[in-house]
């Protein structure tokens, strides 16, 4: 393996010993891909893991740049390259995006009427599209009824409903279509009045969180959005990417934690990924509250380029994101998944079916798996403690999940069974 292939670290800043960060050598672009590639076929050999083509894929950067995005609260965009023509690129993508935008209206009214079979997917759903050269892989989501699900079980105030919600779709599109057993936890250590703030995802779509303060309401920002970077406030952002998967034991748990920059999801979760995994990419989180403070509409996308993206690619690519608009007035407008997967790819590809696609939930909190998790936590006290416990309570042990807001009694006669069941493997085993 020829140069010298940069490993994420801990905490998104290198360590004594680590090499030195990607912008800060003088290594060509192109010895850093070909160190990529012979890395990839090296564990492949190895392990022949799906999981290490996409971690590897997603490492190496060359250059990092930061440009503008129209709604601040929406998403910011991370590129692999530096543009002195942006400004005409965005005046051009936002021409072209103009005009797709109002063939798909078009086009959708009149499959709406001759056909209710297209490819418009109603509900919540997450797309995956790969671009037509295999260069840029766009996941899209739609999670209006996931976020109403969690605003009803935490019995959230609007700004809680936006905050968690921007944080249960990004943690969504993170986690999503990746191996088996895969898992994305994002927690957000804000010193804000919203306190912390916990989401776990898993491959499967199955997403769930909880945050301390439910019930907090803030005024909105002048132009009538929820402040949330204010409630939210200064502190840490800890991502923990992990696998449970048995057949995976070489798999071990990848912490990341970068501090947070606005306080705004997107534009954090984005700043994470590139600082902390070091992968490029744009994501865009938006979540629309009606006046009765249901959930209107909730949603993202999530932009990850592969380090052997063209110039061409990259150009095209940064028309499209700055001509797309924001994310909330695309949610608002009632614009499908697949149909932003069309605009984000304008030129990319001819986008007429997702590649991959499933229905995302919040959970799981069905009753077998809450009964069995409870019943494992309550055998992991000990005897003596619960016991204790049933003494000062009356005979009545209860215990709650965070995640999923239900609570569950049981008296001296249940508990005492299962401890004898938590006993039987054991005595078995002797």
């Amino acid at each position: 393996i020829s140069g010298e292939y940069p490993r994420p670290t801990l905490c998104g800043s290198p360590g004594p010993d680590s090499p030195p960060p990607p912008h800060a050598r003088a290594r060509p672009p192109r010895m850093q891909i070909r160190s990529a590639f012979a890395a990839i076929a090296l564990m492949s050999a190895i392990y022949g893991a799906p999981s290490s083509f996409r971690r590897l894929l997603a490492s190496p950067v060359t250059r990092t740049a930061t440009l503008p995005f129209p709604r601040r609260e929406a998403a910011l965009l991370h590129s692999l390259r530096r543009s002195g023509a942006a400004s005409l690129a965005a005046s051009a993508g936002r021409r072209r995006a103009a005009g797709v935008r109002r063939g798909l209206c078009a086009r959708r009214a009149e499959e709406e009427s001759a056909d209710d079979t297209g490819s418009v997917i109603k509900g919540d759903n997450v797309l995956r599209v790969m671009s037509d050269n295999a260069e840029v892989s766009v996941l899209v989501a739609d999670a209006t009824e996931l976020v109403q699900e969690a605003q009803t079980r935490h019995n959230l105030s609007i700004t809680a409903t936006v905050a968690m919600g921007r944080t249960l779709i990004g943690a969504l599109l993170l986690a999503s279509f990746k191996a088996e057993g895969d898992a994305v936890q994002i927690k957000f250590n804000g010193r804000g009045p919203l306190g912390d703030m916990l989401v776990i995802a898993g491959q499967d779509g199955f997403v769930k969180g909880r945050v301390s303060n439910t019930g907090l309401e803030l005024e909105p920002k002048p132009d009538g959005s929820p402040d949330i970077a204010t409630a939210i406030g200064k502190g840490a952002l800890e991502v923990v990417r992990s696998n449970t998967n048995p057949y995976m034991p070489f798999y071990q748990p990848y912490t990341g934690v970068v501090p947070i920059q606005t306080g705004e999801v997107a534009e954090d979760i984005a700043y994470y990924l590139a600082a902390s995994e070091q992968t490029s990419s744009a994501i865009g989180l938006g979540v629309v509250v009606n006046k009765d403070g249901t959930v209107m509409k909730a949603g993202g996308w999530h932009i990850q380029v592969l380090p052997m993206a063209s110039e061409e690619t990259l150009t095209n690519l940064e028309a499209n994101i700055q001509g797309l608009g924001s994310t909330t007035t695309l949610l608002a407008q009632g614009t499908p998944t697949i149909d932003i997967a069309r605009l984000l790819l304008l030129g990319l590809a001819d986008v007429k079916s997702a590649t991959f696609s499933m229905v995302p939930k919040y959970g799981p909190c069905e009753d077998l798996d809450l009964e069995e998790r409870m019943k494992r936590a309550i055998s992991a006290m000990g005897q003596e403690e619960v016991d204790k416990i049933l003494d000062e309570n009356g005979g009545i042990v209860e215990i709650s999940c965070d995640f999923c807001r239900v609570t569950k009694r049981y008296d001296k006669t249940q508990v005492d069974e299962m401890f004898l069941a938590a006993a039987a493997p054991e005595a078995s085993k002797d």
